[in-house]
């Protein structure tokens, strides 16, 4: 069951659910004082909040769309195309850390280095992602939390997400999981 919400750009959700990649990074939101995990499994809100093309590295820019589909087009309605597992979060607080966790993201140099610039005495957080699309889209009220930028939303239910497919297989994630924790051996992950 889950009850809680993270959003990001639609073309990184998108990426997650193709498993395309499994990192996403944040730092918080305008309204959020600080990052904080509020949850380890989360349903992922595709958003155009902030989305920018020449942000992306050239390869996902295909992915990139222009609106979100909401069920038989209903502004009050939003709908979930899949939902993850967050098994890490590594604060990231250097140009070398970023550039290293750089090959496993969605976002080009330029996106990253004002994310590490923005609020420096903040770390930037690398979550990554066991992602899993659901069977079916799940559609539930739009409500005002939604609106704004901020990374998580606290649905008014708990949501079974039990018919869905991974994004990767089991061993594959664990490859790409194992493969970014050695390219940041000075980090020390906050979870698991």
């Amino acid at each position: 069951m889950v009850s809680w919400v993270l959003k990001e750009w639609q073309v990184a959700i998108t990426a997650l659910l193709q498993g395309e990649t499994i990192v996403l990074l944040r730092k918080g939101g305008i309204r959020e004082p600080k990052f904080s995990l509020a949850a380890r499994q989360v349903l992922l809100l595709p958003t155009l909040e902030h989305q920018k093309t020449d942000l992306l590295k050239d390869e996902f820019r295909a992915l990139l769309t222009e609106s979100l589909c909401t069920e038989a087009g209903a502004a009050d309605q939003v709908r979930f195309e899949g939902w993850a597992t967050i098994t890490h979060a590594l604060p990231i607080t250097t140009a070398a850390e970023v550039d290293a966790l750089l090959p496993h993201l969605v976002w080009n140099g330029q996106f990253v280095e004002e994310r590490l610039g923005w609020q420096p005495d903040r770390p930037l957080y690398g979550l990554l992602l066991r992602a899993y699309r659901l069977e079916a889209p799940l559609v539930l009220p739009r409500h005002a939390g939604y609106s704004g930028c901020r990374s998580w939303v606290k649905i008014d239910e708990s949501v079974a997400v039990g018919n869905s497919t991974p994004a990767l297989a089991e061993a594959d994630y664990t490859d790409q999981v194992n493969a970014i924790l050695a390219a940041l051996p000075s980090v020390t992950a906050i979870i698991p």
